[in-house]
């Protein structure tokens, strides 16, 4: 991150880099692939760009089993990355100034794509959440979390999606989030997030469904020409 310097090198790793980054920011090298979707090789915990770890992450129980902390070049909350996930990583030409508008976009290719693939509703939420109406008389249960990076001509998308269950690797590191969409209302990591898997999807096809609908979406090549400036 040019220009930053990490408050806790004590804590936070920096990231490993390179083409196959396990964090996606691969995507920020414009001599590298606008999109990546991939499933994490192993677990990861990554907080966003001016989180404090210790506030957001159970800092002891990483350090006892040996996972990383990593710092997000974008904003967002604190996450784990794990197999069973799907991570998605693009860049878009920076055409217009604001951040929810980017968020809609890529929502708007993701909801239509994975809809088919689970037995309730896909929805929009809170800032570039997506969400399962698992019950019509409960809120919304949380699948993909995301952020941004803008720079003066690029924008990176950065996000995670639950396939499998990991509320219990949530409930080992994560502390109780500093900030909370509202429609979380307190809920426990269980209750408030689900996986895809538990609703229908198969982890393969859902990898595959999402890189098929944002080459197709989100501009393909053209997209990536774009981003090549």
């Amino acid at each position: 991150m040019s220009g930053f310097q990490e408050p806790r090198p004590d804590l936070v790793q920096p990231s490993p880099g390179g083409p196959d980054d396990p964090l996606g920011e691969s995507v920020m090298d414009l001599a590298q692939p606008w999109l990546r979707v991939f499933e994490p090789r192993d677990v990861r915990l990554v907080i966003g760009r001016h989180q404090d770890p210790q506030l957001e992450l159970d800092c002891a129980a990483a350090r006892q089993d040996g996972v990383p902390i990593h710092r997000r070049v974008a904003g967002g909350g604190a996450v784990v990355l794990a197999p069973g996930m799907a991570v998605v990583a693009l860049r878009m030409a920076r055409d217009h100034l604001g951040t929810t508008t980017y968020l809609e976009r890529v929502n708007r290719v993701l909801i239509p794509a994975l809809a088919p693939l689970v037995d309730c509703p896909v929805v929009s939420i809170g800032l570039g959440d997506l969400a399962l109406v698992t019950d019509p008389g409960q809120p919304p249960r949380k699948i993909l979390g995301a952020s941004l990076r803008q720079s003066a001509g690029l924008v990176v998308y950065l996000a995670c999606l639950l396939i499998g269950e990991h509320a219990p690797l949530m409930a080992r590191y994560l502390r109780p989030p500093s900030r909370q969409p509202s429609y979380r209302g307190d809920r426990e990591h269980g209750s408030f997030c689900t996986g895809l898997a538990a609703h229908g999807a198969d982890a393969t096809v859902v990898r595959q469904v999402l890189e098929r609908a944002c080459r197709d979406g989100l501009g393909g090549q053209e997209n990536d020409e774009a981003t090549r400036i």
